[in-house]
């Protein structure tokens, strides 16, 4: 119980630090989180936060997109197959553990347009179908 504990609080600080990180290093994205802040809460900053709320604030929603894709939390991604089948070229059988290489394919520019840059933009493109957008569904 201690070790989900102390994992789950560390996951988030780690989160929560580079965001914060970020935010002092890109002050233009700073400032634009700051403005969707000003738009949303407008004139009462002091009143309670709303789900209402959380759902505009899309430019956020893409900083902390962009920090997890740059530093996701769980760089590992466990899977496994319910039932055989076959995977590049392989036959695999049910119950196969599948281990999926997340900062692999957050750094690669097969899936990425310049993957090493630090860009919330990029998650600011609507997608057809998606609410919030993104400009690929890899993450």
């Amino acid at each position: 119980m201690f070790d989900t504990f102390i994992g789950g609080t560390d996951t988030t600080a780690n989160l929560i630090s580079f965001i914060v990180y970020y935010l002092a290093h890109y002050p233009d994205v700073k400032r634009k989180v700051v403005e969707e802040i000003d738009r949303v809460f407008q004139d009462d900053k002091t009143r309670p936060i709303t789900e209402k709320d959380l759902n505009q604030f899309k430019y956020i929603d893409a900083v902390i997109k962009e920090v997890d894709r740059v530093f996701p939390v769980s760089n590992m991604l466990q899977r496994y197959g319910t039932a055989p089948d076959e995977i590049a070229g392989y036959k695999w059988p049910s119950g196969t553990m599948f281990q999926v290489n997340a900062i692999s394919i957050h750094k690669s520019k097969d899936y990425w347009e310049d993957p090493e840059t630090f860009n919330p933009d990029r998650w600011m493109v609507e997608v057809p179908g998606e609410s919030n957008g993104g400009e690929n569904t890899t993450s």
